[in-house]
């Protein structure tokens, strides 16, 4: 980093202990390079922020503040959350540490301005909310919800990114400092006239967002920030049946409430939001229209029975679809259920099937003993139970220790439980928390609240041990 806190044309070897590979992304804030975490030998991304932004007689503060707030960042745990590792200062600039993860901006397919299909839209905007609801639930309010800062994966995941960052990002941009924070076209009435932001200035973000991907343009088309500022304030929204005849007519009502001038008036909560969105009924799987990337969306769901795999399946062995599936959740949580279903209806014989799943394994260490015990379980050598006991999971998976009263293979049988509905996050979750819960059931509660939806805690509660 030069003296002035920019970047030069050269990637720095490293930003703090982390070594530089390439750079993924440049911007009035700052740079993002992709980097290298020897000590646990993961690519992460570092997210650095030009000292120039925190100049002035208020720096210091801007600064303070940033740092709170990527901290309180750092507590929202979640599948639909880009992970916040590290906050570091290196030469008087301040750099974040997150999760780096392979996707596409859901502003590139805003580019033509073409509208989303309507259950794909709602799915991934159900993801965004509850990722939303997590994040409120620790106090933190993002500010800056926009198709820049979503991120859709391949196989249909959704991720937010930069939470507590977007105060700082935009503190220059509108007026002065602490006047307006947010992207103009995405703000809230309350955020343009400067008062205090909560989390429904998040779901108005959010229900712009929604109205965009089904339209093809935002609800006020005004141009300039003050054109624009003026219709938000004063201005009914445009209707998004007009905009698009294909639309059912009960989605004005939703954007009427969804993006209403006073907050009262509102959803005053993401679960609200989603429940209006889940009565559409709309949700379901289906492939981008581009053909370049598909979106493949689908529900959270319980596990289902084999009995259930083998009639949605016919032709295959229900217990062999279980238990690769039951292999491949720990690994990459919910996904591995639509994973395992799309395989099995691609491949004809459960050797190609062990062959894919692998592929979809990012982890050379975890994939080559997926596929050890994908053999053990075509050949016959392995049952359902032995992949719920003691020492049975993935390579590196495991919690590596006893915390608090809690032996270490009780810890790894409630790593299995919670990798269900979480993923690889259950392992880091239950290191976290473990050592404050005093019994099965008081860690199982405390668990179950960090998983987003209501059936799925209610599941992975039944799963808890009776203290008795």
């Amino acid at each position: 980093m030069s003296e002035s806190g920019e970047i030069s044309g050269a990637l720095p070897p490293c930003v703090g202990r982390y070594r530089v590979i390439g750079l993924l992304g440049r911007g009035a804030m700052g740079m993002v390079y992709l980097g290298h975490d020897a000590a646990i030998d993961r690519q992460v991304a570092i997210k650095t922020i030009h000292r120039r932004l925190l100049g002035g007689e208020d720096g210091a503060d801007w600064l303070e503040r940033f740092r709170r707030e990527v901290r309180a960042a750092g507590r929202c745990l979640h599948p639909n959350i880009v992970t916040v590792f590290e906050y570091g200062e290196e030469a008087g600039a301040p750099y974040i540490v997150m999760e780096y993860v392979q996707g596409r901006e859901l502003r590139d397919y805003l580019k033509n301005r073409q509208p989303m299909p309507l259950h794909n839209t709602v799915a991934i905007i159900l993801q965004v909310l509850r990722a939303l609801g997590h994040a409120h639930a620790q106090g933190v309010v993002h500010r800056d919800i926009k198709p820049g800062n979503i991120i859709l994966l391949a196989d249909g995941m959704v991720k937010v990114t930069d939470f507590g960052i977007a105060r700082l990002e935009m503190s220059g941009s509108l007026t002065q400092v602490g006047m307006a924070v947010g992207t103009p076209g995405y703000m809230a009435p309350e955020q343009f006239s400067g008062q205090e932001a909560d989390r429904r200035v998040d779901l108005y973000a959010t229900g712009v967002v929604l109205f965009e991907l089904l339209t093809g343009v935002r609800p006020f088309p005004g141009r300039g920030a003050g054109e624009l500022m003026y219709q938000v304030l004063n201005e009914s929204p445009q209707q998004a049946t007009r905009l698009n005849s294909r639309l059912p007519p009960e989605l004005d009502a939703l954007f009427d409430k969804a993006l209403a001038k006073f907050p009262d008036a509102r959803f005053q909560d993401a679960d609200e939001f989603i429940r209006a969105l889940e009565k559409l009924r709309l949700v379901e799987r289906e492939i981008a229209a581009d053909g370049s990337t598909v979106i493949r969306v689908e529900p959270v769901r319980a596990p289902e029975s084999p009995s259930q795999l083998s009639q949605v399946l016919p032709g295959w062995d229900a217990t062999l679809l279980a238990q690769a599936e039951r292999l491949l959740v720990e690994i990459l949580g919910p996904v591995a259920r639509l994973l395992v279903r799309k395989t099995a209806q691609q491949v004809g014989s459960p050797k190609e099937l062990a062959e894919k799943l692998a592929e979809a394994i990012p982890g050379e260490q975890e994939r080559l003993l997926f596929q050890r015990r994908m053999r053990g379980i075509i050949g016959g050598t392995m049952t359902g139970a032995a992949t719920t006991g003691p020492g049975s999971s993935m390579m590196g998976s495991q919690v590596s220790a006893s915390m608090g009263p809690f032996d270490q293979d009780f810890l790894e049988s409630v790593r299995r439980d919670l990798a269900v509905y979480l993923g690889p996050i259950a392992k880091l979750l239950i290191k976290q928390i473990a050592g404050k819960a005093n019994t099965p059931q008081e860690l199982y509660q405390r668990l179950a609240e960090h998983i987003p939806t209501a059936a799925d805690r209610a599941s992975f509660l039944k799963r808890a041990p009776d203290d008795g």
